[in-house]
């Protein structure tokens, strides 16, 4: 069987041939790797995929210290971001699982479908009808997509290619309340909410409950909690694998000011930005998708992650970012 990875991004999960599931990251990938991320690991020594046991293993650091034990090969240096990188080899690669294909597959079967299931689908049907984007256009990716939901687990919807994101946030936005079915986070349950995304700054929760509060790409339907990752297409990108490079500086706490939000409702996002110091520091990145929507145009800012400098061989351009999301301190809020 011969797999197609041209097309592998964010919201893709694949299986390799030693029972590992992966979460791919990002958008564009080397010629001989996929980035992406550990997501599951047997929590048998069962071989066979349909008899595994699965376990989740949430902390990055987690997942990067299982694979340095156990399965290095996962665990590669790329000189085009100046660090180890989590990744899979193409040949490791034993399936795939699509997003857009699974779900298609599941309003078929919406009879035999469990709770969560039907409820999935029911929510996508809704999320078409108001926003217009095509069928083509959206699938359900997190534990669903790779058979480790369980009934509590979350619906994790992705939506692809950038015109079918841009109309789908801009009619979602003005159209969410008027939902039947979608509550938006409050109360007790956006405290949890809060809890679950940023349990490690008390120090900032009134400031984050405000923001998550507002956020449109979540909620809950029918009692599960609901989040929408917005994803580009690799066409939809100017630039390939290999024509930006990075280099680490370590941590640092930044403050600045938003100046363009545009690209911030897009998993991986970005937000272009005014500092003082560092000066060249032009952009806030990040792979989580608790980052989407969290500063606007306009609004000083603080934050803290990981800078690197950025190359732009192309362009011929040099400059700072921050990585946020790679430690559960990280965080961004308007000042």
């Amino acid at each position: 069987m011969i797999l197609v990875t041209k097309k592998l991004v964010e919201g893709y999960f694949v299986i390799t041939t030693d029972e590992l599931i992966f979460e791919v990251k990002g958008i564009i990938h080397p010629r001989n790797r996929i980035i992406a991320y550990l997501r599951y690991a047997p929590a048998t020594n069962e071989r066979h995929h349909s008899n595994i046991d699965y376990r989740k293993i949430y902390a990055l650091d987690e997942r990067e210290d299982f694979l340095r034990n156990r399965y290095p090969s996962y665990l590669w240096f790329s000189e085009t971001h100046g660090r180890i990188m989590q990744s899979v080899p193409k040949d490791k690669i034993k399936s795939v699982y699509n997003p857009v294909e699974y779900l298609a597959s599941l309003r078929t079967q919406t009879e035999t479908a469990t709770k969560l299931g039907r409820a999935s689908v029911k929510l996508s049907e809704k999320l078409v009808e108001v926003t217009d984007i095509d069928w083509s256009d959206i699938g359900i990716t997190g534990s669903q997509l790779v058979g480790t939901e369980r009934e509590d687990s979350d619906i994790d919807l992705v939506v692809y290619g950038f015109e079918a994101c841009r109309r789908f946030y801009s009619e979602l936005a003005k159209n969410i309340k008027s939902i039947k079915g979608v509550e938006r986070y409050s109360g007790f349950l956006l405290d949890e909410h809060v809890n679950f995304r940023w349990g490690k700054h008390n120090d900032l929760r009134n400031t984050l409950k405000e923001i998550e509060r507002k956020k449109v790409l979540q909620g809950l339907f029918e009692g599960y909690h609901f989040f929408v990752r917005l994803v580009r297409n690799p066409n939809d990108l100017d630039f390939a694998y290999g024509d930006v490079s990075f280099q680490e500086k370590g941590q640092r706490l930044v403050s600045g000011k938003i100046v363009n939000d545009s690209e911030s409702i897009f998993t991986p996002c970005e937000y272009v930005v005014e500092c003082v110091n560092p000066i060249n520091l032009r952009k806030l990145v990040s792979y989580r998708g608790r980052f989407t929507e969290q500063v606007s145009n306009g609004m000083d800012f603080e934050a803290k992650g990981r800078l690197e400098t950025v190359i732009d061989h192309k362009k011929n351009l040099q400059y700072f970012q921050l990585v946020l999301g790679e430690s559960p301190t990280d965080y961004l809020i308007p000042k």
